[in-house]
């Protein structure tokens, strides 16, 4: 499995796809800082909102990477489609991680902030800042096996998909009482942002409650992808 990723890395680099996220996020985090002082998590919570989308863009990419022939050799060569997705998903989750450590360090050493961080606002920056990006890795990657995000409309929905999910709160309240039901199936990104807007936060329930959330919905994504493309691949076979 480490091969693979590597692998997977090795490709996606050559291929320099990463090129305008990364140096995106890292020009809007060195940007956002101009100004001081700023508060903590709640500077967080906003580099959290615009790593989910850099997330998902990496994501479509790394999978747009290889072509449909590469890629079925990779898979012979593996004997798995699950490891090979597996591996795309890790690779993305650890250039996501270095750039969520300069989200969370960077500003901390250019004294950006109105006061002194933490150690659990640091656990609390990461683990958002990782949580958030294995939400949008999940939404990115199971829509994009449905709808193979290739075409303008196909990026559109996801697109529309991540931002409504950013403002799952306010539809909270716009949508009838007997409607509210609907918002639980909308992926629980706001959740996160929300809990970072206030700067006294700590490591309490209803924090560990929502990660948990966060953590679960993914999963069942995560699930519901690999039983997809393990099913089609099963149905490939057979036809041959």
């Amino acid at each position: 499995m480490k091969s693979l990723v590597k692998y997977c890395m090795q490709d996606y680099i050559r291929s320099y796809q990463f090129v305008p996220p990364v140096c995106l996020f890292l020009l809007w985090t060195i940007v956002s800082y101009t100004y001081t002082p700023n508060p903590v998590l709640s500077s967080y919570g906003v580099s959290c909102a615009v790593l989910y989308f850099i997330s998902a863009w990496m994501s479509v990419t790394i999978m747009q990477t290889t072509d449909s022939v590469q890629l079925q050799i990779t898979i012979v060569n593996a004997k798995s489609v699950i490891k090979i997705f597996s591996s795309m998903i890790l690779s993305v989750l650890v250039i996501i991680s270095m750039l969520s450590a300069f989200a969370i360090f960077y500003p901390i050493m250019i004294g950006a902030f109105d006061r002194p961080v933490t150690l659990q606002d640091i656990f609390i920056a990461a683990c958002s800042h990782l949580l958030i990006s294995m939400l949008s890795i999940s939404i990115t990657i199971y829509l994009s096996w449905m709808t193979r995000v290739k075409t303008v409309s196909s990026w559109l929905l996801l697109v529309l998909v991540l931002l409504i999910s950013l403002v799952k709160g306010g539809l909270v309240g716009v949508l009838p009482q007997f409607m509210s039901y609907i918002t639980w199936v909308i992926p629980p990104a706001f959740s996160i942002v929300d809990l970072l807007g206030d700067d006294s936060l700590l490591i309490n329930a209803r924090l560990l409650l929502e990660w948990m959330y966060v953590l679960i919905y993914s999963g069942v994504l995560f699930f519901l992808f690999v039983m997809r493309i393990r099913k089609r691949n099963v149905m490939n076979n057979g036809t041959h």
